[in-house]
């Protein structure tokens, strides 16, 4: 391909569909968007429609070469309710994978989710977690529970994984995100004097990832050629001042097996298999002290 191959981005004029498309201008890619808005302030062509008609999906694939799938519901709060998240991400899924094997494209990035596979419980918190396992890192089962959002996108993985299978030549990888943040959100977080264990995501690892981050990892992974799949949690646990790793596992994961010891682990999520195939490693961490 050449250095300036045609990108398609959907859910483009979102917060991370911006960085993703900035990020990729910036590689030297040509930038395709596609959304249901279109923001004044949007700096890129963009095609409106709905991912959820398939001959609409089939014509955005027409000259492109890679494409990028960030247009989902993006939360499992934003749809009108729990089966309409799961029935339309996975028809928007279905059809943006299936256009891109039937045309022939051969570099798909999916913006997935850490929901896909731990499990949040929205109605309450418990004062311990057991996760799949410490240091956490992209090769996790799917367990969302019945966390709608996040089974859709565990159907998306293993829509992709048989994809794939079926298509050698595909190279697809799921990056499962977990939450985003602006420079905003850093500095309320960081302001605080001190703030409690309820503030935090404990049930996802405190994980999260700038949307700066998050947007160059998309260009760096449609960069890489090698066909087949791959899944990635590209994040950071938050750094809580004053407290080891080996507190927080004592903590607020007790059950959870360690692939080494607590009071070796320099870090609860292991990026290093993303580092290594891409190049890419995040610039940013929130840190804060945390109270009893």
């Amino acid at each position: 391909m050449s250095d300036r191959f045609p990108v398609l981005v959907t859910g483009a004029t979102g917060k991370l569909g911006t960085k993703a498309c900035e990020a990729l201008l910036r590689h030297g890619y040509d930038v395709r968007a596609t959304d249901q808005k279109l923001p004044p302030d949007f700096d890129f062509d963009t095609e409106l429609g709905d991912l959820q008609d398939e001959y609409f999906v089939q014509r955005l694939m027409r000259g492109v070469r890679a494409v990028v799938h960030l247009g989902n519901h993006p939360n499992a709060f934003t749809g009108p309710s729990p089966q309409r998240i799961l029935a339309e991400n996975t028809r928007m899924n279905a059809n943006v994978f299936h256009a891109c094997v039937q045309h022939g494209i051969e570099r798909l990035v999916f913006a997935s989710s850490v929901q896909a596979f731990l499990y949040t419980d929205f109605e309450r918190r418990p004062s311990h977690y057991r996760l799949p396992y410490l240091p956490l890192d992209g090769r996790a089962a799917c367990a969302p529970g019945p966390n709608t959002y996040g089974q859709s996108k565990e159907f998306a993985e293993r829509m992709l994984q048989h994809l794939v299978a079926a298509h050698p030549r595909l190279a697809a990888t799921s990056l499962r995100y977990p939450m985003l943040v602006n420079d905003a959100a850093i500095s309320r977080f960081e302001s605080v004097r001190a703030l409690g264990p309820h503030w935090f995501n404990f049930a996802e690892c405190a994980s999260h990832l700038t949307y700066e981050d998050a947007g160059e990892l998309i260009a760096r992974v449609v960069g890489r050629s090698a066909p087949g799949y791959r899944q990635y949690f590209p994040a950071l646990a938050m750094t809580f001042r004053g407290r080891t790793n080996a507190d927080l596992i004592r903590q607020f994961y007790p059950d959870t097996p360690l692939s080494v010891p607590a009071e070796q682990m320099e870090e609860l999520i292991d990026i290093s298999e993303i580092t290594r195939d891409t190049g890419w490693s995040p610039t940013r961490r929130i840190s804060v002290p945390l109270e009893d």
